[in-house]
């Protein structure tokens, strides 16, 4: 239950979003306010494409994310052999996060409308493709580090390089679904700047869509041995109206890794994705 006072008299529209459990967006528009009037808007939610299966219901992500918080050691940060921070391991999301507030120009609001309705069929990780970098901001993922590149294997996607060794972006990029990743320091903190991305991958489940306007800047800090924040700015000025700034918690579980993911394996799902 929410309340909204003081709003101005005229005419609005509302979008919920529940996206920690999966839950499918609703949108409802053309609610009228008078002067010194109430309105009452009742939702009901309705499951997405999680279904609460197993692996995707709440009781499994906040069992995980406990594990993790309970092992995640807090020893000294590791150093590589030029004595800065290393990255290395498998982090796992935990703690505190702050997913922003995006703002949506209209077109990219009336695209996701309509993948909404159509019960996100066409995802790009339901053809078994990626799902692109903001999306899986958050997931888990293992980091392997030299002082040249950071590399970060994820499962169903592909392997991403960050290069460390001074290089520069391409003149021209060929877009691609990852992008391509320079990193530099600031004092302890990895600065990560990525562009040359496709429009292909969904920014987020709920199919707003990214431009090959897309630029990324990432920040990587790890406090201690078991403890790393990430603030990711998605900059996309043919989406976007303005940058949108996340940021995440990790947690290093010694006692967890990648494992193989063959999308293509054993699929089952596509045929029983139907839209509206």
């Amino acid at each position: 239950e929410y309340s909204f006072t003081a709003l101005p008299a005229g005419s609005y529209s509302v979008m919920t979003v529940v996206s920690a459990i999966s839950y499918t967006p609703t949108f409802h528009d053309g609610i009228k306010i008078g002067a010194g009037q109430t309105a009452d808007l009742n939702i009901q939610l309705q499951e997405g494409v999680a279904l609460n299966t197993l692996g995707d219901g709440r009781e499994y992500i906040v069992t995980r994310a406990a594990n993790a918080k309970r092992n995640a050691p807090t020893t000294p940060t590791p150093r590589l052999a030029d004595g800065k921070p290393d990255f290395a391991g498998y982090w796992t999301a935990g703690g505190p996060g702050d997913s922003g507030v995006p703002e949506f120009q209209d077109w990219a609001l009336a695209v996701s409308r309509k993948r909404v309705a159509d019960a996100v069929k066409d995802a790009p990780s339901a053809g078994c493709l990626p799902n692109g970098i903001v999306w899986n901001f958050g997931s888990g993922q293992k980091l392997v580090h030299t002082p040249t590149v950071l590399v970060m294997l994820n499962e169903g996607q592909p392997t991403r390089q960050i290069y460390l060794d001074g290089r520069r972006h391409p003149a021209d990029p060929d877009p691609t679904w990852l992008g391509h990743s320079i990193g530099r320091w600031e004092g302890e903190t990895l600065v990560v700047d990525s562009v040359g991305f496709n429009d292909k991958p969904w920014l987020d489940l709920f199919g707003h869509p990214q431009t090959e306007k897309l630029h990324l800047t990432e920040r990587f800090h790890r406090a201690d041995l078991g403890h790393m924040d990430v603030e990711l700015t998605v900059d996309d000025p043919g989406s976007l109206k303005k940058p949108w700034v996340m940021k995440r918690s990790y947690l290093l579980n010694p006692d967890d890794d990648i494992l193989e993911y063959i999308c293509t394996e054993n699929e089952k799902d596509a045929q029983h994705v139907l839209a509206k």
